[in-house]
C-alpha cells in the first residue's frame, strides 16, 4: 500500500510543477530610435500569463526618471494579458542611451526581467562631458586645474566657439580646434591668484550653431587655502525666537604636517559665544547660544534675517584669520 501511494505521489510530481504562473513580455526590447532633445515618445509592452496560477506584478519599476511605466492592472489569471504603457522623455540626454524597466513577479522561473529601453537623442551641439556644471575637484589657493570640454556639431560646416561672460578673477578660457572641423575643445582653467572660497558663478559661450547660440554653464569651483574649513558657511535655517543653537566648525591643514591650532575665535551675532578644542588631526570651533528675540531692534530691521560672521584666527603665518559666514531666519 505504501509503495501505491508513493508511486502515485511521484506521477502527480509534473502535475504539480505545471501549476505555475508563467510570465511573458512581448517585446522585451524597446526601440524608441532617434529623437530630439526633449522630445517625448509613448511605446506598449503586453504582459502575459502563460501559466496555470495567477501571475502577481509585485513591482515594476525603471533604472531613469525618463522612462515611465504604467500598469494598471497587477495580478493576471492564466491565459489573461495586460498592456503597459512606457513614456520616454529624451529630456537633456544626448547620444545614444541605454535604460532598463524591472519587471518583479512571482514567477518562479522567471521572479526578474530587465526589459532593455533605448534611444538615440540628436542635438544641434553636443558636449563632453553633458554637463551644466563645470566641476573641479578641490584646488589650493595658488594652484592651477583645468577641466576640458569637447563640443561637436554636425549642423555647420566649421564649428566655431567664444567665451563671452565668465568670473574673470576665477577663470581663464581657452577656446582650442579639435579633431576636425566639427569639433571645438574649451579650456576652463583655474587662475593661480583666485580668491578662497566655494565659488558658483556662471559662464556664457556663444557658438555659430543657429539652433544653439548660446550655451550657459556653471563653474563650480573650492578653494581652499592652507586650511580647510568645514562647512565653509554656517546656515542654521529657519529657527524660533529665543531659541537654543548649537553647532560646530572643523579646521584641518590642506597638507598635514604643521602645528595648527586656533588661538581666538569671535562671533557678531549677539546670543552666540565660542568655544576652541584644538586636537592633533583637527581643530573645532563650536557656536552655542540662543537666537534672538522677535522684539530685538535687529531682528525687526532685517525682517528675521539674521546675519554675521565668525572671525577665527590661527597660528600660521600663511592663515593668520578666518571669516565664515554665519545666518539664521527668525520665525514665530
Amino acid at each position: 500500500m505504501l509503495r501505491t501511494t508513493a508511486l502515485i505521489a511521484l506521477l502527480l510530481l509534473p502535475v504539480i510543477a505545471l501549476a505555475q504562473p508563467r510570465i511573458k513580455v512581448s517585446p522585451e526590447h524597446l526601440d524608441f530610435g532617434v529623437l530630439q532633445r526633449f522630445e517625448t515618445r509613448e511605446a506598449k509592452v503586453t504582459i502575459s500569463n502563460t501559466g496555470d496560477e495567477t501571475l502577481q506584478i509585485r513591482e515594476v519599476e525603471s533604472t531613469c526618471g525618463c522612462t515611465v511605466p504604467e500598469l494598471k492592472i497587477k495580478e493576471l489569471a492564466p491565459g489573461a494579458s495586460a498592456v503597459m504603457d512606457v513614456l520616454f522623455n529624451s529630456k537633456t540626454f544626448q547620444g545614444p542611451q541605454t535604460k532598463y524597466i524591472h519587471i518583479i513577479t512571482n514567477d518562479p522561473a522567471r521572479g526578474s526581467i530587465e526589459l532593455l529601453v533605448t534611444a538615440d537623442i540628436k542635438v544641434p551641439l553636443t558636449m563632453n562631458p553633458p554637463k551644466a556644471q563645470v566641476q573641479f575637484p578641490t584646488v589650493k589657493v595658488g594652484e592651477s586645474k583645468v577641466v576640458t570640454y569637447t563640443f561637436s556639431s554636425e549642423d555647420v560646416n566649421k564649428l566655431e566657439m567664444k567665451a563671452v561672460a565668465w568670473p574673470k578673477d576665477l577663470l581663464d578660457i581657452k577656446v582650442n580646434s579639435g579633431k576636425d572641423q566639427h569639433t571645438v575643445l574649451v579650456d576652463f582653467i583655474i587662475k593661480k591668484d583666485a580668491p578662497p572660497g566655494r565659488h558658483r558663478e556662471p559662464i556664457k559661450l556663444s557658438s555659430n550653431v543657429p539652433t544653439v547660440p548660446t550655451v550657459n554653464l556653471e563653474a563650480d569651483v573650492k578653494l581652499v587655502t592652507d586650511v580647510v574649513v568645514n562647512p565653509e558657511r554656517v546656515n542654521l535655517r529657519v529657527v524660533r525666537p529665543s531659541q537654543t543653537l548649537k553647532t560646530q566648525i572643523r579646521f584641518a591643514l590642506y597638507t598635514p604636517g604643521d602645528k595648527f591650532e586656533i588661538t581666538e575665535a569671535k562671533i557678531d551675532i549677539p546670543g552666540l559665544r565660542t568655544t576652541i578644542e584644538n586636537n592633533d588631526r583637527e581643530c573645532v570651533v563650536r557656536l552655542s547660544g540662543q537666537s534672538m528675540a522677535a522684539d530685538d531692534d535687529l531682528v525687526i530691521e532685517s525682517s528675521g534675517r539674521i546675519k554675521g560672521t565668525l572671525t577665527v584666527k590661527t597660528n600660521l603665518k600663511s592663515t593668520p584669520e578666518l571669516s565664515i559666514p554665519v545666518s539664521y531666519m527668525i520665525r514665530n
